[in-house]
């Protein structure tokens, strides 16, 4: 947990996990019905197993603990960042 924690803090990775497809999230929760799933957590963990895929990290509960310790770390601004993409999505579903 700890390796992924660090790669996911490091300061070029990081950046990228702020980069959301907005359009491609909309698509996929189209088909979906229940859109209060849609949380900035939720989609923060979302591109954290994303990032995890590309460091062959597959196991649920890495990817959750390290989720929850980077997102614990992160400022409010940066939360915020996540609340915004929410909303947007929210309102286009």
């Amino acid at each position: 947990m700890e390796t992924l924690v660090t790669h996911l803090q490091n300061p070029v990775i990081f950046p990228g996990l702020f980069q959301l497809d907005i359009n491609s999230y909309i698509r996929t929760l189209q088909q979906k019905a229940n859109i209060k799933q849609v949380t900035a957590y939720n989609l923060f963990k979302k591109r954290v197993t994303e990032e995890s895929r590309l460091m062959n990290v597959t196991d649920g509960k890495v990817i959750g603990l390290s989720t929850n310790k980077v997102w614990r770390s992160m400022t409010s601004a940066q939360k915020n960042i996540f609340v915004i993409y929410a909303r947007q999505i929210r309102s286009s579903i």
